[in-house]
């Protein structure tokens, strides 16, 4: 009985051992990534705002916080289709007709309530907004 267990725990004790080496090496590849330092006023070759920083607070961005589940955070699609390569008045008109409950496609339903919710404004910023992502 103790033959079998030594038999059992010897592979386990060999394979924390060997696995243990490499972990610790990767951790340390990670912990080792150089990083340039900035000294106050030394150009450091790179803006300090970029443009996709300054559409955080805008309204388009606040309207399509639900729309990310379907739709993903760079419009590529998911359960909902992809926003590449359309343009604003294809994604307003889409989304008046879903608030008009016109049927686009098998999955409609589950936009009526969302483009419900949007006025004209909102469809007309939403749209612009989903074209730069």
């Amino acid at each position: 009985m103790n033959s079998r267990i030594y038999l059992l725990v010897l592979p386990l004790i060999v394979l924390f051992v060997f696995n243990g080496k490499k972990y610790d090496a990767a951790v340390i590849d990670r912990i080792n990534i150089p990083v340039r330092v900035c000294i106050q006023g030394e150009d450091c070759g790179a803006p300090l705002i970029s443009a996709s920083d300054m559409l955080v607070d805008s309204k388009g961005t606040k309207l399509y916080a639900g729309c990310i589940a379907c739709h993903g955070t760079g419009g590529e699609g998911g359960i909902g289709p992809s926003f590449t390569g359309r343009s604003v008045d294809y994604i307003s008109a889409a989304l008046i007709q879903y608030k008009n409950k016109e049927e686009r496609g098998p999955q409609s339903v589950l936009m009526y309530a969302q483009a419900a919710a949007l006025s004209d404004s909102d469809i007309q910023e939403l749209s612009e907004y989903i074209i730069t992502l």
